[in-house]
């Protein structure tokens, strides 16, 4: 039988096996050691039940803490954030930013549907224009949710505000912000070069008013590929690499948010096909391109991840700054 929290699996077994130190602690050295608790006539110590004992508090400073209560700051494994880092950033900013003022180039490299897109779009297409706009609202919603979930879920509400660590927080929301930016770039300039018409294209004039904002050249032909599926699937990749990097969570939480996020941008790219304003193929590129990105930009940042660590006797110790100082903790 476990004893462990469920949310808290290292701070559990960090306090089972050795406790926590902390190189910044206010205690005295010469602090008396704690009595043995005193057992009861069955031999028991208070407490416990049917021979199962009830986990002990943690002392902490000379003050016993409660294991439920003990919370060891998250340890970044990654590079820290450079200076190299920062000019990639930027630069992909820039060109995400720059591909969404220009204009696409003139002509269209890619004409119309390709292998199963005419298929799909026939089978799936609804008639009514006010659906397909509702499809489309759906899937800006989305988008919204799943671009901002690693910085405001992952990075600021749980490694900083839950799991107590403002460093790992900060190095998170920036390399999301770099593996999302380089997405953007990659998607932005291939809309540009390559032009290409979006399905609803062929209405416009007729159904679709010529002057409507949707048949403008700069709406109208960024079809190849999809910025919503890239995003929502960069998005994913990230949210998975936080959750089982970190175990932020703890099990089944971690899985379930990568589950999640998946989902949600296999349902985006669903419902811009459904809206039709990308083709099966453009939707089916940008999240095999955003799941690459998504995946490619933070293992690289993980390439150095053992560093200032050290295993001893199969138990693993890693330097964590700390508010007194620094802290050692210990997993296996």
């Amino acid at each position: 039988m476990t004893l462990c929290p469920r949310l808290l699996p290292r701070a559990c077994s960090l306090a089972l096996l050795a406790g926590v130190v902390s190189l910044g602690s206010s205690a005295s050295a010469d602090e008396p050691p704690a009595a043995a608790p005193a057992k009861d006539a069955s031999g028991l110590v208070p407490g416990q039940s049917g021979g199962v004992p009830t986990p002990s508090p943690v002392v902490i400073g000379g003050k016993p803490v409660p294991i439920d209560r003990v919370a060891i700051p998250l340890a970044w494994t990654g590079s820290t954030f450079s200076t190299a880092d920062w000019i990639i950033s930027s630069t992909a900013g820039a060109l995400t930013l720059g591909a969404a003022i220009v204009h696409p180039l003139p002509g269209h490299a890619i004409q119309g549907g390709i292998l199963f897109d005419n298929a799909v779009r026939n089978a799936v297409r609804v008639s009514s224009i006010q659906t397909r706009y509702g499809f489309r609202d759906a899937s800006n919603v989305e988008l919204s949710i799943s671009a901002t979930w690693p910085f405001f879920v992952d990075a600021l509400s749980t490694a900083w505000w839950y799991r107590g660590s403002r460093h790992a927080a900060q190095e998170m929301a920036l390399l999301d912000l770099e593996t999302l930016a380089i997405a953007g770039a990659a998607q932005g300039v291939t809309n540009v070069l390559v032009s290409r018409q979006r399905p609803y294209a062929q209405y416009c004039g007729s159904s679709l008013p010529s002057n409507d904002s949707d048949c403008s050249a700069t709406v109208e032909n960024r079809s190849f590929f999809s910025g919503h599926a890239t995003f929502t699937f960069t998005s994913a990749a990230l949210i998975c690499i936080n959750h089982t990097k970190y175990d932020l969570l703890g099990s089944p939480w971690d899985a379930l948010s990568c589950a999640g996020g998946y989902a949600v941008a296999a349902s985006t790219a669903s419902l811009r096909v459904l809206g039709d304003v990308h083709w099966t193929s453009d939707v089916i590129t940008g999240a095999l391109v955003g799941s690459l990105i998504g995946y490619g930009v933070p293992l690289l940042h993980y390439r150095f991840r053992d560093v200032g660590a050290a295993t001893v006797g199969g138990v693993k110790l890693q330097v964590y700054p700390s508010a007194g100082g620094a802290g050692v903790v210990g997993t296996f």
